[in-house]
This record gives structure tokens, C-alpha cells and sequence, in this order.
């Protein structure tokens, strides 16, 4: 390649955007909307506030739960493992038999190791909103 040549593809080289600069690092995506998650998937039966009074309750065979009040149920603690557990399919409830879905399969289509980080995250967001939701003594 002759010299000139070289410093025409040189000098294009440099003037393109970003040309030289190292790569942008990778940015963590960004942490799930529990709230949104929970409009999103449980709102329907659950209802927008939890109470188990969503537009499809009607139409169950089983009602759904009420949501704020796990933790009065459990003797004011929130059971996080528990939730995560019922929320992701590991335990099943009788109350449930098959109507609820189980979004840890839902959340993992592809079942890769990636994935099935990105549904663990969508499940713990949600739980954490539940948590947020829950009755206070004296409401």
C-alpha cells in the first residue's frame, strides 16, 4: 500500500465516530419493575391492589388471594422465601390447584442459564412489591 493510500484510510479511520475509543463498557440491565411486573401478570386475578378482587376473579374456580395480608396471615412477618417459592412454581398451592401460572417458567422461555437470571430477578421484584403492599397494624 503506498503512502498515500495508507494515510487517506487513516485519516477516514479517524474521523469516524468513536474510531480509536475503546468500547463503551456494558452497562447492567436495568433492575425489574416489581410494581409494573405485578400490574402486568398478577393484577388480573389478584386485583391492582392486591385485595384478590381483579377482573378475572369472577370467572375463577378458586379465588384468588389476598395479597396484603401475607404477612398478617404469618403472624406479621413477610415469608420472602416462601412467596418466592409459590410465585416461581417450586411449591405448589392447594389453593391454587393449576390455575396460577408459574412465571418462573413463564419468565424463562429459553431455559439458559441467562434467562433463567433474567426470571429470578422478575420473581424477586415482584415479591419485593408484594412485600411493600402488605397491611400495617392498624390499616
Amino acid at each position: 500500500m503506498n503512502a498515500c493510500l495508507w494515510l487517506g484510510a487513516a485519516l477516514v479511520a479517524a474521523a469516524m465516530p468513536g474510531a480509536g475509543a475503546p468500547a463503551a463498557p456494558r452497562q447492567a440491565p436495568a433492575a425489574p419493575d416489581g410494581r409494573l411486573l405485578y400490574a402486568t401478570h398478577c393484577a388480573s386475578c389478584h386485583g391492582s391492589g392486591g385485595r384478590g378482587d381483579g377482573p378475572m376473579a369472577e370467572h375463577l374456580r378458586v379465588p384468588p388471594a389476598d395479597l396484603v395480608s401475607i404477612a398478617a396471615r404469618n403472624k406479621g412477618a413477610f415469608p420472602t422465601a416462601v412467596v418466592e417459592r409459590i410465585v416461581d412454581g417450586r411449591q405448589a398451592l392447594k389453593l391454587h390447584g393449576s390455575a396460577m401460572p408459574v412465571w418462573g417458567d413463564a419468565f424463562s422461555l429459553s431455559g439458559t442459564p441467562a434467562a433463567d437470571q433474567v426470571a429470578a430477578a422478575k420473581i424477586r421484584a415482584i415479591v419485593a412489591y408484594l412485600e411493600s403492599i402488605q397491611k400495617r397494624p392498624g390499616e
